[in-house]
């Protein structure tokens, strides 16, 4: 782009240079030589400035979703969705099919996201501690920031509570150029200079003012954390439509009593089990709770279409590297269950898409089958700044793989969710397992006895029959519980 506006070729550049010093005086050799050298000069540093130009390192867009599973996508094959900014960017970019959280929470796993580790490395557990200032200097945004990048972060922050831990490291302002986040609860209607305003649209205006402010001489990296589909539920954009109102929307296959009451008791009153029985065999709080998700995905997918847009106008996309993702999945209504935390495929699920515009078109829309992890994000973000990740980091850079390059990677991962709730609400088990590409293992720690699941997921992607107590299986449970067993230890 620049190298346009110079609007000369080199050689072009060399003939104009040779002109003006024919020019000259010819009978004065001092100022002839004087000349040609203050050109030649000229020419170098030009030289110079567009080398710089192709060198400059990408900025870099992170957006990602609270509580969005992959099949809350157009491009993911939900034909009942409206997703067309982010289908865009999926048949720009490349797709990957099998990506996931390590522990489907909030407060963990987006410390994940920040950290590149596992939640048994970085240890935020709970909505209350946030990350140290010690670990928080070696978090993407930060590690950006001291190489020159200009950083901002919008939206849902969620790692450590301001009300009873050190606020500054809770929301952590001073970390970053341009600084609009904010803790686990917060509600959609916002007042903002005596006005009610619904908060993705405020975050979406910051956005692009962040854009708008940026030099052309400093990379940015702009990480916009959508609350949404996440609740509450209490108000709504009043300018986006609700074209879900009516809408019958088809429910997951497992939405049924049998699969709900197949479940173990524990399981069954759980969390995630209440208003089961309003949920499954077509009832109605199954078929409102997908309205709502999808209306608040369409509405965060309209934002997404502004922000790229945006990107275009300012001639910022050609250097801009794009990721979308989401902090963990949801259940809508499988297994007759809400909410996250377990084991659950369409829990652990989430988006991953990665536009890379310095990539060959033959890249665009394509799609990887590898297990990526919420942890790879951090590491990628710093690779494509050109900065070393620190020896901290336990994900692995996925641009070799948007390169389409072959390389070595994963077999299989850990996963572990401890967070516990208080009553009267529900309790949440804990859980732990691994997952490999055909297989899962999943067990529940404080149950007596400790309960194990065992599913086949080639055979048996919906997870309805539970292996773990048939003989013809056991080697294999054994191990992936010694994998499980293991992993601990290896991972802290």
């Amino acid at each position: 782009m620049e190298r346009q506006e110079h609007g000369k070729s080199t050689g072009q550049i060399v003939d104009r240079f040779e002109m003006r010093i024919l020019m000259c005086d010819r009978d004065n050799v001092r100022t002839r030589l004087f000349t040609s050298l203050c050109l030649f000069a000229g020419f170098c540093l030009l030289q110079s400035q567009l080398a710089c130009a192709e060198q400059r390192p990408p900025n870099i867009l992170f957006l990602f979703a609270d509580d969005q599973p992959p099949n809350c996508l157009g491009c993911m094959g939900n034909q009942h969705i409206k997703t067309p900014n982010l289908d865009r960017l999926a048949r720009r970019g490349v797709v990957f099919q099998n990506a996931f959280a390590t522990t489907a929470i909030c407060c963990s796993n987006r410390a994940c996201l920040m950290t590149g580790q596992h939640m048994i490395r970085h240890g935020v557990e709970d909505f209350i501690e946030p990350l140290s200032a010690a670990a928080f200097d070696e978090t993407y945004p930060v590690l950006l920031r001291k190489s020159g990048y200009r950083t901002g972060y919008l939206g849902k922050f969620a790692v450590g509570n301001p009300g009873r831990r050190d606020r500054q490291l809770c929301l952590p302002a001073d970390k970053f150029d341009k600084w609009y986040g904010f803790p686990q609860s917060i509600s959609f209607r916002q007042e903002v200079d005596g006005e009610t305003r619904y908060l993705t649209e405020v975050m979406t205006e910051k956005a692009v003012e962040f854009l708008r402010e940026s030099d052309s001489e400093q990379p940015f990296c702009l990480t916009v954390a959508f609350k949404e589909p996440h609740g509450p539920f209490d108000y709504f954009d009043p300018n986006a439509p609700n074209t879900y109102e009516d809408a019958d929307l088809p429910r997951p296959e497992t939405c049924t009593s049998e699969d709900y009451e197949a479940l173990p008791e524990f399981l069954q009153e759980s969390l995630g089990g209440d208003g089961a029985k309003r949920r499954v065999d077509g009832g109605d709080r199954g078929l409102q709770e997908l309205r709502t998700v999808y209306r608040l995905v369409s509405r965060l997918d309209a934002s997404v279409g502004v922000i790229l847009d945006e990107l275009e106008d300012l001639g910022l996309a050609e250097n801009t590297v794009v990721i979308y993702s989401s902090d963990h999945g949801l259940l809508l209504g499988d297994h007759g269950l809400s909410g996250k935390w377990l084991m659950y495929e369409n829990s652990i699920r989430v988006p991953m898409i990665v536009y890379d515009p310095r990539i060959a078109t033959e890249q665009s829309g394509s799609r990887r089958e590898e297990m990526v992890l919420s942890i790879d994000v951090a590491p990628t973000i710093l690779s494509i700044a050109g900065v070393d990740p620190p020896e901290s980091m336990q994900g692995k850079d996925m641009m070799p793989l948007v390169r389409d390059k072959s390389v070595a990677w994963r077999e299989h991962f850990f996963y572990q969710h401890t967070y516990q709730t208080d009553p009267p609400r529900s309790p949440i088990p804990s859980t732990e397992g691994i997952r490999t590409k055909d297989w899962k293992f999943v067990r529940f720690p404080d149950t007596q006895p400790v309960y194990q699941q065992l599913f086949d997921l080639k055979n048996d992607p919906l997870e309805r029959k539970n292996l773990a107590s048939e003989s013809q299986h056991a080697s294999r449970l054994r191990e992936l519980r010694q994998l499980c067993d293991d992993a601990p230890e290896q991972l802290r």
